[in-house]
């Protein structure tokens, strides 16, 4: 029984023979040993194997609620537990904080849970909810939740970075950006460490100013409170929970949600855009420019006071096709019926002045004539698509028409025109 048999080519004092048996005596004290290193070189391999995915669980586990400890965590890398951390009993759910992360979401998504994304996107979100709960978009807090000074500037991390460090505005707010002691980061943006930064100080300095703004000079609701102690409806009224920032798109993915602008679109639209008030503008000359576009809104308000107040975002769809949302921002709603048929005419006569005969129709109305469109085309009995593919890739068949309907286009990328791509790209003003 003290015996211990192992191939020659294995072990510690492994040769190149594989045709050999080592043959060991060992007390009981030197087995157990033995045993305990051979468990943790087995186990230290799989983690190796296994790689970054455990970060990914760490990071899940926390935002879940569950907690961490030394016991726990030594006992994990020793092999002795599977797990990382253990039942929280209802601790806090520590919410990730990303900015315009949508993307880094489904890399993770696609790296750590399945490669293949589910066919509807409504899977997706709750595939994304399952491990991160609580999610909190810096490029949504900004441009939807915050004051007017951070809705009127650039909404880039390193830009936001600026001004709520900067004592320029708001001076008796001003973010006190912590020290970094990484002597190693670079300090620049796009450095994965720096980005970290960057996105937790920003996180922090545009809760203070929305804070400040819902508080006044009580204090009495301080982010401590807001993330531990407040209700997800309350995070949410006040920092968009569970709202993502959609690149080149008129819309907000809202994991939450199930209910869309219309019918069969589960995701609100930007804030401050309506399916009344956003329009589908097609058969453009493909050497019209963003800048002609702006230029013809922006010139003159027709009479009507509402048009000075009005900032304009502009979604190409292809060279010939592009989506115009309005919105204000002045003390004037844009959700009665008057008010919206004077912006539709503003939109309409502008455009046709400058563009010339081209088919200009509201988003509601756009998408009647997709579904119609969709409805002649597709076999009745083929499977709800949703949105995935518009997101992951606009050139994925089944995905095309939505994709469109979002804002997912195909562009000319031939870099040797006159202005090439670049003049056709999202822009507001």
């Amino acid at each position: 029984p003290s015996l211990i048999l192992e191939r020659a080519d294995q072990g510690q004092n492994a040769g190149p023979r594989s045709n050999q048996i080592r043959v060991m005596r060992l007390s009981p004290e030197e087995k157990e040993r033995r045993d305990t290193r051979l468990r943790r070189e087995a186990w230290e391999k799989i983690l190796g194997d296994v790689g970054f995915t455990i970060l990914f669980q760490a990071i899940s586990d926390a935002c879940n609620g569950k907690v961490f400890s030394k016991e726990q965590t030594k006992s994990f890398l020793n092999g002795t537990s599977p797990d990382i951390s253990v039942d929280g009993r209802g601790s806090n759910k520590i919410p990730l904080i990303i900015h315009n992360g949508l993307m880094d979401l489904m890399f993770l998504i696609t790296h750590c849970h399945d490669p293949t994304l589910p066919e509807s996107f409504e899977e997706t979100k709750a595939t994304i909810r399952s491990y991160f709960p609580r999610i909190v978009d810096t490029k949504i807090l900004a441009g939807e939740y915050s004051d007017s000074i951070i809705k009127g500037g650039k909404s880039d991390l390193g830009s936001l970075f600026n001004v709520i460090t900067s004592e320029r505005e708001m001076s008796w707010i001003t973010f006190k950006a912590p020290t970094i002691s990484n002597g190693e980061s670079s300090q620049q943006a796009h450095e994965a460490a720096y980005d970290a930064y960057m996105t937790g100080c920003v996180f922090n300095g545009l809760c203070d100013r929305i804070l400040y703004q819902e508080n006044g000079l009580s204090g009495s609701l301080t982010l401590d409170k807001l993330l531990h102690d407040s209700t997800d409806d309350a995070v949410r009224r006040l920092v968009g929970l569970n709202k993502l920032y959609m690149h080149v798109s008129l819309y907000t993915i809202d994991l939450e949600s199930k209910d869309g602008p219309v019918s069969g679109v589960h995701d609100p639209l930007s804030s401050g855009l309506s399916v009344d008030t956003t329009f589908h503008v097609s058969g453009i000359d493909t050497n019209v420019s963003t800048r002609d576009i702006l230029g013809a809104l922006l010139i003159g308000g027709n009479g009507y006071d509402f048009a000075q107040g009005l900032r304009y975002e502009i979604i190409w769809v292809d060279d010939t096709s592009f989506f115009v949302g309005t919105r204000s921002e002045a003390d004037i709603t844009l959700n009665d019926a008057s008010t919206i048929s004077l912006l539709a005419s503003h939109v309409r006569n502008n455009l046709h002045a400058k563009l010339g005969n081209v088919e200009i129709l509201s988003l509601r109305n756009y998408f009647v004539q997709v579904r119609c469109m969709k409805n002649d085309s597709e076999d009745k009995s083929s499977p709800q698509h949703g949105l995935v593919g518009s997101i992951v890739s606009a050139a994925t068949l089944p995905f095309a028409i939505v994709g469109h309907v979002l804002g997912f286009g195909k562009r000319t990328h031939d870099t040797t025109a006159s202005e090439g791509p670049a003049h056709k790209r999202r822009r507001t003003s």
